[in-house]
């Protein structure tokens, strides 16, 4: 059976719009009803989740203007 991994591009994603600190995210996700810690945010933004709420996946890509698919790709 096939390992499957994935490539996390938040932190490319959010630089490529000009957000270079983690805690940019931290009222963005708030206004759309996700209430994280900085130092959840940094983790996120830092690392690879292992899990992710789909209310955060929905909430980041709406503040991005991406699919899940820019955020996290897959890899065989």
């Amino acid at each position: 059976m096939p390992v499957i991994t994935y490539r996390w591009h938040l932190r490319q994603l959010m630089a490529a719009r000009g957000m270079f600190a983690t805690t940019d995210l931290v009222p963005l996700l708030a206004e759309r009803g996700v209430v994280l810690s900085r130092e959840q945010v940094y983790r996120l933004v830092v690392g690879t989740p292992e899990r992710l709420n789909l209310a955060t996946l929905a909430a980041l890509c709406d503040i991005l203007g991406v699919s899940p698919a820019e955020i996290g790709r897959a890899h065989v």
